[in-house]
C-alpha cells in the first residue's frame, strides 16, 4: 500500500511539473506590439520599430493606418514574423498619425 501511495504522490508531483512549464512558457510568449495596421499581399500586418508582423487570429479590416496595441504570441520566422491576437486596442486614429514621422504611424502631431 506505501508503494502504491509513494507512485500515486509521484505522478502528481511530476503532473504538477508539467503543468507549472507548460502555463509558464504559455505566458512568455504573450508579446505587447504597438504599431501601425497595414494592408501587405498576405493580409494584415502591424509595422513597428521592430519588424512587420503578419496578423493571425483576428481581421483588423477597416483598422489600416490606425496606431494599436497588440497583446499576443509572436513567431519570428526566418521568412516572416507573425503575431496571433488576444487583444488589441486603437492608441491613435490614422487621422491623428503623422505621415511625416520615420516610423509608420508611432509618432503623432
Amino acid at each position: 500500500m506505501k508503494l502504491y501511495t509513494s507512485r500515486i504522490g509521484l505522478l502528481a508531483l511530476v503532473g504538477g511539473i508539467v503543468f507549472l512549464l507548460t502555463t509558464t512558457a504559455a505566458l512568455a510568449m504573450n508579446e505587447e506590439l504597438i504599431g501601425a495596421v497595414v494592408k501587405t499581399d498576405q493580409g494584415n500586418a502591424l509595422s513597428t520599430d521592430s519588424g512587420e508582423y503578419l496578423i493571425l487570429g483576428n481581421r483588423l479590416d477597416g483598422l489600416e493606418g490606425n496606431t494599436v496595441a497588440v497583446t499576443g504570441n509572436v513567431e519570428n520566422g526566418s521568412e516572416s514574423s507573425t503575431i496571433r491576437v488576444k487583444s488589441l486596442k486603437v492608441v491613435a486614429d490614422k487621422d491623428t498619425v503623422d505621415p511625416a514621422a520615420p516610423s509608420a504611424g508611432l509618432k503623432t502631431r
